[in-house]
């Protein structure tokens, strides 16, 4: 086995210091001219996945017109499994800049006709 200058042994599993996420360096390199963005989790309780991202879509569509809401960027999961997400609308980008705003899994070209 091949061993670095110094005979010290590699750590098992890759490298010591992996690459921070892209959220983790701007929240370090963030200056006061950026402030702060923030995620309201909003609990409700759904029949099933179907019935959240029916809700989900509904309530997006409803606070769409406020600036601070990214509609498109909407998601669903699990209570207990929060890390494991579900868009609500296509994350498809349009050659506009603007999200696809039709449902996630839709069949069919993305139109930009309907906004979230």
């Amino acid at each position: 086995m091949n061993t670095p200058a110094g005979g010290a042994q590699p750590p098992p599993g890759g490298p010591v210091f992996a690459p921070l996420p892209g959220a983790a360096v701007d929240a370090f390199t963030r200056t006061d001219a950026t402030p702060p963005r923030y995620v309201i989790h909003l609990p409700v309780l759904a029949g099933g996945l179907d019935s959240a991202l029916g809700l989900a879509r509904t309530l997006a569509r409803s606070l769409a017109a406020r600036p601070e809401v990214d509609a498109a960027g909407t998601t669903v999961s699990e209570e207990d499994t929060q890390h494991v997400r579900h868009w609500v609308f296509c994350d498809w980008i349009l050659p506009d800049r603007r999200r696809c705003p039709l449902a996630a899994g839709h069949s069919g070209p993305c139109a930009p006709d309907d906004p979230p």
